[in-house]
């Protein structure tokens, strides 16, 4: 009934009744939106400007820039462009490109005047061949893929070679079946992964997979590709949670995320370069910004969005032997506690950043942030004529700023048509010229004119600098794979260069055949043995292509390398052959056992995990295992294991935190029933020990199937009872699935050792929240002693922090005093529900008044707790509590489970006043019955006026002058058009413009109220507010008060969106107080300035929204 953490679970009705049919609409129909700008931070010397309002751009999912330079936005039904007419970096009006998709798109891409999208039924094409700036019609469907879910697919872009690129999120399913070309360097992909398709669109590969959730990803200069991958929050302070991190996916490359409780570490040998961790967050767009306005600092730094905690961050890449690194410097962020969730980031022509926000029904818009000192080019794309100089026109194309945007393109791809070949291959070639010209000199030949031949790459691959023959190899290698020309490639991969040797090792990746292997061998085992570990993972993925000779003759000359090299070797080796299995285990532990550097023993320790089958979990394995678990079945060859596990156990801990982790990973896979291991294991844990790596620890403990002593169960019980305070102390985060985890964890402890429970009773610390859960495997005959322990902690602690798992769990107790203390905390609102909970199952007289307020809570079970306990209290007729009963029977009916306690209502009111008004009982009244709500409505009014019109949440005064009004309307005179700009204008449809609006989708609202339900709802706005959409007011710490609905939630903070339509950001920390409200986000009276006719345009446009999609059963009311 009651969620782990504390917390109720949320009751989601999914549609509402009369007033919250209305509730959001009326919030905002007082005019346009008067929510004051949000001050944004940014570096000195930079200007950040609101470039469109939520009015133009609500609610926006993403954003790209068309092929004239016009902004483009997307949202819940629409496409279109903003439009700045006058040129003053403000957008004056927005015109439709077109409707839908009604979930809106996530991604956008404009090839010249055709628009690319991601959403629908896929990736979708909208043709605007008549030039008229509007869609001609439906989209084309150019690839069926999962769209519109948040894990699905999202960015569409074309890449430095002229491919399409997609990137797609873990839930979207793209599998073997949507690999139809055999240059594919993944065979087998899974979760989110890169997609690559043909400039055609007439086959697809999938490039890198194994992400979690990115939304965006960018290409620098080096054509690399980066994307700003999800945590999973839900996992923060556990031992598999990874961060945010920003990825260089290489081709082949799987970035770590294998289950949702497994991710592999970023030191891990297979994993792709991380360029940065950014904690917790919520990744969005990605570019990379390639223009002049910026200073140079952020010329070639990435800029990565993060939704959550509304912030920008600049990435400036520096390489790192082969791949890039950065520090993130934080660039954007919101100035005080207005929300700024930015969604997408592109660059405008002139230089500017544009950022859109929205996501969730937030407030909508794009920011504009310019540098004004920035650079000014004299000579562009734009301003070469036909009558411009060749070398003017080169100059122009290969300086082109931002050059893979639509924008871009559209300027300098015809100049690079009219010029030809030629220029551009003597450009390449050129050492006198600035790198970074011979760099889009090749990418033009690539993207433009089918790439250099070999005979040309072998030239490039003595140029200067190092990335002038990097761009080269990558050329031939995504142009010339039919078969790749070994010959020239050999000279790539033997460059003294790691960047130039990965491009090679990339380019032999992709490519479909070499033309001779044998040539290639010194190169592979140049590079397996090199310094370089990314360079070592991919050369290691060419082993299983090899041909029978080839690979002879590498693994000959590998194993003269030394350690590096033959260990790399055996990564390779072991999906070529089952004979590789033994290899690699034997290696990997001699390895772990000799006198040899850390990062080498961290890397045999991943080798053993390979060997042993790697950590895939067996269907069944409960998530907490997933990283501790083998999907092979070790048991037909336990003989052979047996030494194994004997020398594992001596070699274990090896005095390195790193490997040492690693290494006990792979020790849960052999289940090695040791006493001795357990004691090292255990020992790793002690006071002073990081929670993370004792739950680790804790884990590794329960996969060794050994007896406990008592010291040990001592040492287990000790390790868990400290963590909670552990994590207090650190101030760590926890988040849904801590709870489930570690009580997993524990559920398994206790197999081993039954007697487990009673040792973390005597733990002195014991008596903590946290503790609760561990008492799921409680023998009853110890409850008592355990409520008395924890009695007692809270004697001794005056700040002790309450939550409900221990009211439930004193609420067990039959000791008067210990219901005294429960009902003591009735005023600390954050427990207040469950302690009512507790009162009702044997309510008292005296705490009537405390049911009668527990009806005004949110969740269910508390409602429902206080109906039973007044139900078995005397009949009443007080004003209060037939009043709240009359607003509680008014606000429930959206589905059974309200039905069902609105009946509990219906039968206290006909009990106390012997009368029932035609109420229905049973399953023929759950429907809306309206007409005995409205007259129990009416008798309650007139019995009790004056507290009627304070409860109800408004005056006899104000429901005279709606009566008044109403009957003076012509409704016959209603006009459908006037009504829906009246709509329109007053902003309306910003909170009910689809299903991440906050208000309800208002079809069919006419015909389930009657006219005077519904301007009713409107002007006394409180008199009924569903659970669903009642508002929550925090407190901060700094005395500020803020109230509204919230949209997202996480451990470390809130996103509140206000009555003005605000979107307000609250850090956890920074809360003093948070309560449920009974109280609507819209003021009352907003219709008194309505003249007659508004009033029947309003109602024509309403009947004119159609019928409900929503099923009748649970329609509201």
């Amino acid at each position: 009934m009651f969620a782990k953490n504390g917390r109720f679970k949320d009751d989601q009705s999914r549609t509402l009744n009369v007033a919250f049919a209305m509730l959001i609409w009326t919030s905002l129909c007082g005019g346009p939106l008067v929510a004051a700008e949000p001050a944004l931070k940014a570096p000195a010397g930079f200007n950040v400007t609101l470039f469109a309002d939520d009015d133009l751009a609500h609610d926006v999912h993403c954003m790209t820039i068309d092929s004239r330079g016009r902004i483009t936005v997307a949202g819940n039904g629409f496409i279109k462009r903003l439009i700045d007419s006058d040129s003053d970096g403000v957008a004056d009006k927005a015109e439709l490109f077109a409707e839908g998709p009604a979930i809106g798109v996530q991604g956008m891409y404009w090839h010249g005047s055709d628009l690319l999208a991601v959403g629908g039924e896929g990736l979708l094409r909208f043709r605007d061949r008549d030039g008229d700036d509007k869609a001609d019609g439906p989209p084309d469907v150019l690839l069926k893929v999962k769209c519109g879910g948040e894990h699905h697919a999202h960015s569409i872009q074309r890449g430095p070679d002229g491919w399409w690129y997609l990137i797609a999120g873990n839930d979207t399913g793209i599998d073997a079946k949507y690999i139809t070309l055999p240059t594919a360097p993944i065979k087998q992909p899974v979760a989110g992964v890169l997609y690559r398709l043909k400039p055609d669109l007439s086959g697809g590969e999938v490039v890198a997979h194994g992400l979690r959730n990115s939304y965006d990803f960018a290409f620098n200069r080096t054509a690399d590709a980066f994307t700003f991958d999800s945590d999973d929050e839900r996992d923060v302070s556990l031992p598999w949670y990874r961060p945010t991190r920003v990825f260089q996916l290489l081709p082949g490359s799987h970035a770590g995320w294998v289950t949702r409780s497994w991710k592999r570490p970023d030191e891990s040998l297979d994993m792709p370069p991380v360029v940065a961790s950014a904690g917790r967050g919520s990744p969005t767009g990605v570019v990379c910004y390639q223009h002049r306005q910026f200073p140079e600092k952020y010329r070639e730094s990435l800029f990565v969005l993060d939704w959550t905690f509304g912030r920008v961050l600049a990435l400036p890449l520096v390489r790192n032997g082969s791949a890039w690194k950065a520090d993130p410097e934080p660039f954007l962020s919101s100035a005080g506690d207005h929300g700024f969730a930015p969604t997408d980031v592109e660059v405008g022509p002139d230089g500017s950043l544009f950022v859109s926000v929205g996501g969730r029904g937030t407030r909508g818009g794009v920011w504009r942030v310019s540098y004004p000192a920035g650079r000014k080019d004299k000579l562009t794309a734009d301003s070469v004529t036909e009558d411009s100089s060749a070398i003017d026109k080169l100059r122009a194309c290969l300086t082109a700023p931002q050059p893979l945007s639509s924008w871009s393109r559209a300027r300098w791809q015809p100049l690079a048509r009219q010029l030809g070949r030629e220029p551009f291959l003597e450009t390449a070639n050129n050492d006198a010229l600035l790198p970074a010209v011979r760099l889009r000199a090749i990418d033009v030949l690539t993207e433009s004119f089918g790439g250099i031949s070999e005979t040309e790459a072998a030239e490039l691959s003595q140029a200067t600098p190092a990335e002038v023959r990097a761009k080269a190899i990558w050329s031939l290698g995504r142009t010339r794979v039919k078969p790749l020309d070994a010959n020239v490639t050999k000279s790539f991969l033997l460059d003294r260069d790691p960047l130039v040797n990965r491009a090679a090792l990339e380019a032999i990746v992709s490519a479909e055949n070499v033309s001779d292997w044998s040539l290639l061998v010194d190169g592979i085992v140049k590079q397996l043995s090199g310094d370089d570990r990314f360079n070592r993972l991919t050369a290691s993925r060419l082993i299983v292509r090899l041909d029978q000779d080839s690979f002879q003759s590498l693994s000959q000359a590998v194993v003269k390398t030394g350690w590096q090299g033959t260990l790399a070797y055996a990564v390779g080796y072991l999906p070529r052959s089952t004979a590789a299995t033994k290899y690699g285990i034997q290696l990997a532990v001699r390895v772990l056992e000799g006198v040899h550097p850390v990062g080498l023993k961290l890397q045999a320790a991943r080798l053993l995990q390979l060997a042993l089958g790697d950590m895939v979990p067996p269907a069944g394995t409960a998530p907490a295992f997933e990283a501790y678990s083998t999907r092979v079945d070790l048991s037909a060859f336990e003989r052979d294991l047996d030494p194994l596990r004997v020398r594992l156990t001596e070699t274990f801990p090896t005095g390195d935190a790193d490997v040492d982790r690693e290494l006990s990973r792979a020790l849960t896979m052999l289940s090695l029933a040791n006493t001795k291991l357990l004691d090292k294991v255990l020992a790793k844990i002690t006071d002073e020990t990081d929670p993370v790596e004792d739950i680790h620890y804790l884990l590794v403990a329960a996969r060794i199937p050994t007896p406990r002593n008592r010291a040990q169960a001592e040492a287990i019980a000790r390790g868990l009872v400290r963590l909670e305070p552990k994590i207090v102390a650190r101030k760590m985060h926890q988040d849904l699935h801590w709870d489930d985890r570690v009580g997993e964890l524990y559920r398994e402890l206790v197999k081993l050792d039954n007697e487990l429970a009673d040792q973390l009773v005597a733990q002195p610390e014991f008596g903590r929240p946290g503790h609760v859960l561990f008492l799921s495997e409680l023998p009853q005959d110890l409850l008592p002693k355990v409520i008395d322990r924890y009695v007692q902690a809270i004697s001794d602690d005056a700040d002790y922090p309450w939550n409900n798992d221990v009211v439930f769990l004193i609420g067990e107790s039959k000791q008067p005093e210990h219901r005294e203390l429960l009902r003591r905390q009735l005023d600390q609102f954050k427990i207040r529900g469950a302690v009512l909970v507790i009162l009702s199952q044997q309510p008292e007289e005296r705490d009537r008044d405390r049911f009668v307020e527990g009806m005004e809570e949110s969740q269910a079970e508390v409602l429902t707790a206080c109906l039973d306990a007044l139900t078995q209290l005397k009949p009443s007729q007080t004003a209060d509590e037939q009043l709240a009963l009359l607003k509680a029977l008014r606000r429930l009916g959206t589905d059974e489970k309200e039905f069902l306690i609105r009946e509990k209502v219906a039968k206290l009111l006909t009990r106390n006043f012997e009368r029932d008004f035609g109420f229905v009982f049973g399953p023929p009244g759950y429907r809306p019955q309206n007409e005995a709500i409205q007259r129990w409505t009416e008798f309650l009014t007139k019995t009790f006026p004056a507290e009627s019109a304070r409860a109800l949440g408004g005056d006899a005064e104000t429901l005279t002058w709606l009566t008044e009004q109403l009957a003076r309307v012509d409704w016959s005179g209603g006009n459908v058009e006037r009504g829906r700009q009246l709509f329109e204008k007053r902003s309306c449809a910003q909170c009910h413009g689809g299903r991440r609006g906050l208000g309800p989708d208002l079809a069919g609202v006419t015909s389930r109220f009657s006219r005077n339900d519904l301007f009713v709802a409107i002007v006394l706005p409180n008199r009924d507010v569903s659970t669903r959409y009642q508002t929550t007011l925090f407190e901060t710490k700094q005395g500020k008060v803020h109230t509204g609905l919230i949209v997202y939630e996480s451990a470390e903070g809130f996103l509140l969106r206000n009555s003005t339509n605000q979107t307000i950001r609250i850090e956890t920390t920074d809360i003093e107080t948070r309560r449920t409200l009974p109280q609507s986000l819209m003021p009352g009276g907003l219709l008194k300035e309505f003249r007659s006719t508004d009033f029947a345009d309003l109602l024509a446009y309403l009947k004119s929204l159609g019928g409900s999609s929503t099923p009748p059963s649970t329609t509201a009311r």
